[in-house]
């Protein structure tokens, strides 16, 4: 198996990537058995706390914010090059702390770290591998008292358009989980089908993760360089 068939969960703070991740591994943990599939999870909070940064040091400090935005970077990239001959199931990604160094560090923040040699290597796993972006929806919006959480549904949309943006400038293909899609099974499987589809050498002629798939195809925003 190739890392090309790896999936990343992406979006923005609240959007439910940890809970789709996890539901889409048991889904397939317990009806693929021959698919093997190394999950990922969350990088960044193990680093806020291994480093003793806060949420607040990323919003009052734009050097800091960059500082930690290499740490996540680099946390993710030794998490990802492990075992890099295997496939990855994700939770966020390399994408993840450009996107915040964007937001919240200094001028050229960015930058500096898409030109590193650990992004290159992300970004190239990343071209070759089925990207899901999760959009906010309001009522989802909560505070767990560690992670970052947009001060309102204004900044939310902009970090979500901002994802968009960074995706499309870095020439990865991604696919926006439709946003009527609320309950978690229906999400599962249309990550689900997006990567069999994508991937027809991984799983052929296989049944659905679950029961009551729908034969119509789920609407869908695909987006790359071209349509940014």
């Amino acid at each position: 198996m190739h890392p090309d068939t790896s999936i990343y969960i992406l979006g923005a703070q609240c959007t439910g990537k940890t809970t789709l991740v996890n539901a889409l591994f048991d889904a397939i943990q317990y009806q693929h058995k021959d698919i093997v599939l190394r999950r990922i999870t969350e990088v960044a909070r193990t680093v806020l706390l291994i480093h003793n940064f806060t949420r607040d040091d990323i919003t009052s400090s734009p050097s800091k914010a960059l500082k930690l935005q290499k740490l996540i970077l680099s946390a993710q990239f030794a998490a990802e090059t492990q075992q890099s001959y295997m496939p990855v199931l994700s939770d966020r990604s390399g994408i993840d702390p450009i996107i915040y160094a964007t937001i919240y560090g200094p001028p050229h923040g960015r930058e500096s770290l898409e030109s590193t040699r650990q992004w290159q290597i992300l970004r190239s796993r990343m071209m070759n591998s089925l990207v899901i972006l999760c959009p906010p929806h309001q009522e989802w919006l909560t505070d767990d008292g560690t992670r970052l959480v947009a001060s309102s549904w204004k900044d939310w949309q902009e970090t979500h358009t901002t994802f968009c943006q960074v995706l499309a400038e870095n020439s990865i293909p991604f696919v926006v989980l439709p946003d009527h899609l609320l309950e978690l099974q229906d999400r599962v499987d249309f990550v689900f089908r997006e990567w069999t589809t994508a991937f027809p050498r991984v799983i052929t002629n296989t049944p659905s993760v679950s029961r009551g798939l729908s034969d119509q195809p789920n609407q869908q925003l695909v987006g790359d360089a071209s349509n940014s």
